[in-house]
Order: structure tokens, then C-alpha cells, then sequence
């Protein structure tokens, strides 16, 4: 072996005993120390390999990074440098790699030495370490004269390995690459083969992960880091579908890589099936003590019980009464089944459409954070925003689903030439209008004084009425030209908007505002609130203890407040506008509309919440109204003109 093919060798393993060098050699073991010398002398002052005690083998210790460099170049060894990790964000990515890998202790000067860069760096690169490892329960152990080393359950170590690059995990483990990709091709065939046997249905995203956490189990048990798990808990985990399929799994995984999966191992399969399987499949009614969902899978008693709560504090929160919409319901329960597993085992799971869902379905998104609380309660967890993403899109289709089945209009059509011609405008408005539409009765307007007009919407008439009325009243032809069709349109389009003005309050919109904090704009806006309503002492401390659960902003300049629970005796909103953003949980945030519902409310508010999702959605009128910032403006844009 050359000098650089030695220095090569001690740079891809640091820590190589005398032993292994002197096989790798080809030579006697007393021979290695002319090898080493004579690579020490060609490497010059750049640098020189060393024994370092507390690695019980060799190390190379740069000295000078440019010249050792150039050696590396002169030798044709610098693509071994350069695949080093050279950025932040690659170092912090190789140094949670080689702590979770890692059994014993390492010091900081051994690190930088591994990456050829200062003490200081491999701190500042530790601070993201630290910071992920937290999301996963984990922590860094420090103690004088020995070094760092990651401390916590074998479990959260090996769901924070999954996260990273498996490939480069079990390339660290003295795996070639080609070995990898062999390894988790095997393990992806054995996977797919069980699962199509059993017909046991997880999506391809949750596959490949599987496929992943089988690979870093394998290469965990190699090194003699099993998981540890109570009987109890392996017990109960045993009695599944999900242990019967993890059975098969285990002993495909053991004929194909000659491995021993003790029962945990296997336990810990069956927790992984468990937090990914698909649930298909309708619902059964309330009450039922296991709704089925598909052939063999059947919702518990305790997911469907939990959506319930769920939606019951929706309900206390929002006032939206979802409490009968078993759809949604179902979708809930499906979704809580893997969740609690993944709670319960701390499993994280990522959410491509976080952004957009927060973006797009601000009512839907603190539904679900409210409705996550139940969770948080009973599993004394808290669920990521990724988890609290999934509930949302539920909420968001139920909230679709009710928008597209909006109450439709009861018209009365009255006429002055008969009841044949009441009814040819009768069937007019049917065809033309059938999607405001629901009820078309008719009278002549010789008998209009007499007619009950309890349950009528609006008042369509091709002659003026003498008798006044309190609800709309339009004229109209009783051929409908083309602009009374647009005309009547408008009015069916706007007439919630119209009336969801009647929340806004000129007394509560608070324009040009120079407040520094989060905490301050709620401060004004709750005090401000509790002089124009009459209002629980309390307020305040209910719209502090809602953003405690996660905060109301939203994105694209928008914070949306509001109380824990209805407690007010109307539905209002109070808007503030400030000149410059602040802060709002590092989102920045200039309109902030704080909503307060009506404790007594029910149905009557779904056309308030459609009208002001669909402002709270559109940025460019909150973009406009942050501009313009005057009272009119808003009803302008509420009314989407």
C-alpha cells in the first residue's frame, strides 16, 4: 500500500487498529511502524497520523488544510477531502450520523479532527445537533476528560437515525455502498412480498420508511443495540394483527440477512405496521362498539370515541356543529388509529402539505389544534404540527363538504296575470337559479296579503306589492332578461357576505397600530372588546391559553385569535392593523381579526365562517387592506369586490 492509499484508508476510518492496518498492508505487524513513518515523512507539516488513546487506534491531524490539500491533489487523493462534509448543514447531518452511531464517548478536538475543521465550528455545528436530537427526546451527555456521547432510549435513537441518510449510516458501519443498496433492495422485496400475501395495505411513502427502519434495525443489532420493551407492553402488542404480520417479516428478514430477531424486535416491527397502515373502507354508525372499515380492519371503539371528543370541542370552540356528520367522524378515527401509535412511541412523521394546508385552510387548521388538545390530554403528548396537519385536511373537507351543501333560498313568485303564469316564473327561477335555490311556491297577487311567509327567503314579484315585508323583495319580469338573470345571481352570491357585515364593527377596527408584540396586540384587542361586549372576566387569559396550544398565524401577514371556548353573548370581530409587522411565532404578521363567537350560536354562523375563510384565504386582500387600512376597505373585500 502507497502513502496516500494509507493516509486514505486512516481518513475513511479513523480509529483503525495496528491489526487491521498491517492485514490491510499485507505485512507483519511489527513492520507497520516503517509504513507509518514513511507516511508521516511524505506528508511533510501538513499533516501526520497519530494514536490517539481514547480511539484504542490511528488518526490523521491536519495541520495546515491548504497544503494538505495540495498533497492530496499532487497524489490524486483529493476527491477523498473533498467528499467530506464541508457546509453546516452537511457537518451537523455527518455529526448526528456518527453520535447516534456511536456507542462510547468522543471529544470535540476528535471530531474536528474527523472533519479537518476548529473546536469552535464543531460547537456552533453541535447547537442543530442538539436542537434535532430534542425532537426525538434525545440529548448530548457531556463529562470532563471523556468527551460527548447521545443519552436516551433505544427507540428515539433509532426513529432520529431514520430521519437522516440511511445510506450514509450504514456506509459509516464499514458497509460498502454497493452493499447498501443491495441491503435495503432485499429488504424492500421481502417487505413487499409479506404485505401483498397478508393484504395488509400501508402507502408507498409509509413502505419506504419501513423499509428504512428495518435496515437501521439490522444495523443497530449487529453492534448489539436491541430494543428494550416491557413485557406488558410486548404482551399486548403480540395479541395485534399487526405481531402476526411482523412474525413473517422477521423470519424473511432472518433467512435473507442470517440475523436473530429477538420477540422485541419483532414487537417493534408490528409498532411500525401499526403507525402506517391504510385504513379503507366506511365507518359504522355512532355507538357501535367496533366499526368496520373494510373486510378485516374495523375502527376501535376508542378512535371512534375520540373523534368524538374532537369534534365536541370544535363545537364548544367554534360553534360549527359537526356533531352529526359521520363522515367526518370516520375520516377522524381513521386517521387517530396510527396516530396514537405514533404518540405513544413518539414516531415523527413528515407532512409535505404543511404550508399549503396552514395557507389555504386557516379555519380548518385551528379546528384541528383544538380538536389535537384531546390527544395532548389523553396521551400527554403533544402532536407535531405535521399530525395536526392531517386532522386539519379532515376538518377542511368537512367544511368543503357543508359549503357545497349550503342551505339553499325559499322563494315565493308572485304574479298579477293567474297562477298558470306564477308558475311559468315559478319554473324560471328553478331552472335558472337551481343552485340558491330550494322551495319555488307561488301566488297570485291578488292573494299575496294572506300568504304566511314564515320559512320564505326572498319575494320574487312582476308587480309592486302593496302590503311591506321585512324580507328582500325583487322585481322582476316574468321572462327574466339577460340582466335580471345577472342581477338576481349577485343577490343570491352575496347575501351571506352582505350579512356578515353586521359582525364587523367600526368601534372595533383599530387601523395604523405601532404595537411591538404578540402579546400587546391581544391585550389591546381583548380590552378593547370586553368595553363594546359583555364579556367573561376571563377573556383574555382564553385567548392566551388558545395560542399556548399553537399559535394563530397563518402566513402571508395574518394572525387569527381567538377564545379557547365560546363564552360571548354575540358573534363579533375585532380587527388591528398594524404600520409595521411584528412577530407572531416567527411568521410576520400586520392584520390580526380577533373572532369571538356566540356561545348560544348553531347553524346560523356557517355563513360567517364561509365568508370570512374565504377573505382570511385571499391574500391580496389582506395585502390591500394591510395597504389601505380603512373600515371600508375591509367590508369592501369581505364582500369580494
Amino acid at each position: 500500500m502507497q502513502d496516500k492509499q494509507l493516509v486514505s484508508y486512516i481518513m475513511r476510518h479513523e480509529g483503525v487498529s495496528s491489526a487491521e492496518l498491517a492485514l490491510r498492508l499485507g505485512v507483519k505487524k511489527r513492520a507497520m511502524r516503517d509504513h507509518l513513518r514513511r507516511a508521516n515523512d511524505a506528508l511533510g507539516d501538513c499533516a501526520r497520523i497519530v494514536y490517539r488513546r481514547s480511539l484504542s487506534g490511528y488518526a490523521l491531524v491536519i495541520t495546515d488544510e491548504a497544503a494538505f490539500k495540495a498533497w492530496l491533489a499532487r497524489t490524486g487523493e483529493l476527491d477523498v477531502f473533498d467528499r467530506l462534509p464541508s457546509t453546516p448543514q452537511e457537518r451537523s447531518d455527518y455529526l448526528l450520523q456518527d453520535l447516534l452511531s456511536r456507542a462510547g464517548w468522543i471529544t470535540l478536538e476528535e471530531l474536528a479532527s474527523l472533519l479537518f475543521v476548529s473546536r469552535s465550528t464543531i460547537s456552533n455545528d453541535l447547537k442543530v445537533v442538539k436542537d434535532k436530537l430534542a425532537r426525538f427526546g434525545l440529548s448530548i451527555e457531556t463529562r470532563p476528560r471523556y468527551g460527548i456521547r447521545v443519552t436516551g432510549p433505544e427507540i428515539e435513537r433509532r426513529l432520529c437515525l431514520a430521519n437522516t441518510a440511511v445510506d450514509t449510516l450504514l456506509a459509516n458501519e464499514g458497509i460498502p455502498d454497493s452493499t447498501v443498496s443491495d441491503r435495503l433492495d432485499a429488504i424492500e422485496h421481502t417487505l413487499e412480498q409479506v404485505l401483498g400475501e397478508e393484504d395488509f395495505k400501508i402507502n408507498p411513502v409509509s413502505h419506504q420508511n419501513l423499509v428504512v427502519h428495518i435496515a437501521i434495525a439490522l444495523a443497530r443489532i449487529e453492534q448489539g443495540c436491541y430494543v428494550p420493551m416491557d413485557d406488558e407492553n410486548v404482551e399486548r402488542i403480540t395479541a395485534t394483527v399487526e405481531y402476526q404480520v411482523s412474525q413473517r417479516i422477521a423470519t424473511a428478514v432472518e433467512q435473507a440477512f442470517d440475523v436473530v430477531l429477538p420477540r422485541e424486535e419483532v414487537a417493534y416491527i408490528a409498532v411500525h405496521l401499526a403507525s402506517k397502515q391504510l385504513l379503507e373502507g366506511k365507518a359504522g354508525g355512532a355507538g357501535d362498539k367496533d366499526a368496520q372499515t373494510g373486510d378485516n380492519l374495523v375502527i376501535t371503539d376508542e378512535a371512534w370515541g375520540i373523534a368524538a371528543e374532537m369534534i365536541d370541542v370544535v363545537w364548544r370552540a367554534f360553534r360549527f356543529d359537526f356533531r352529526t356528520d359521520v363522515e367526518l367522524r370516520t375520516n377522524l378515527a381513521r386517521h387517530i388509529m396510527p396516530l396514537i401509535v405514533r404518540l405513544r412511541y413518539h414516531m415523527q412523521v413528515d407532512n409535505p402539505l404543511l404550508s399549503d394546508i396552514k395557507a389555504r385552510f386557516p379555519l380548518a387548521w385551528s379546528m384541528a389544534i383544538d380538536a389535537a388538545s384531546v390527544l395532548m390530554e389523553r396521551e400527554d403528548v403533544t402532536p407535531s404540527e405535521d399530525e395536526i396537519g392531517y386532522l386539519a385536511l379532515s376538518f377542511a373537507l368537512a367544511i368543503e363538504r357543508r359549503q357545497t351543501e349550503a342551505p339553499k333560498k325559499n322563494v315565493l313568485a308572485v304574479c298579477a296575470s293567474g297562477a298558470g303564469s306564477a308558475r311559468i316564473l315559478a319554473y324560471r327561477i328553478e331552472r335558472e337559479f337551481g343552485e340558491y335555490v330550494g322551495n319555488v311556491t307561488t301566488c297570485d297577487a291578488s292573494e299575496f296579503d294572506g300568504v304566511d311567509l314564515a320559512g320564505i327567503d326572498y319575494v320574487f314579484t312582476t308587480v309592486p306589492l302593496a302590503r311591506p315585508v321585512n324580507i328582500p323583495v325583487i322585481e322582476i319580469t316574468l321572462f327574466l332578461d339577460t340582466d335580471e338573470r345577472q342581477g338576481i345571481e349577485d343577490v343570491f352570491a352575496h347575501a351571506e357576505t352582505e350579512g356578515v357585515a353586521a359582525y364587523f364593527d367600526r368601534d372595533l377596527f383599530f387601523p395604523h397600530l405601532a404595537l411591538a408584540t404578540r402579546e400587546e396586540v391581544i391585550h389591546l384587542l381583548c380590552e378593547r372588546s370586553r368595553a363594546a361586549h359583555d364579556l367573561p372576566d376571563d377573556f383574555e387569559e382564553l385567548v392566551q391559553k388558545r395560542e399556548e396550544l399553537a399559535p394563530t398565524s397563518f402566513g402571508g401577514g395574518l394572525a387569527i385569535p381567538h377564545p379557547y371556548e365560546a363564552v360571548s353573548d354575540a358573534t363579533f370581530v375585532a380587527v388591528a392593523i398594524l404600520d409595521q409587522p411584528i412577530d407572531w411565532d416567527d411568521k410576520p404578521v400586520s392584520v390580526v381579526f380577533l373572532v369571538s363567537v356566540d356561545k348560544k350560536a348553531g347553524s346560523e354562523l356557517e355563513p360567517f365562517y364561509r365568508a370570512v375563510t374565504a377573505l382570511f384565504t385571499h391574500k391580496e386582500s389582506i395585502r390591500r387592506l394591510s395597504e389601505e387600512q380603512t373600515f371600508e376597505k375591509l367590508l369592501e373585500e369581505l364582500e369580494g369586490e
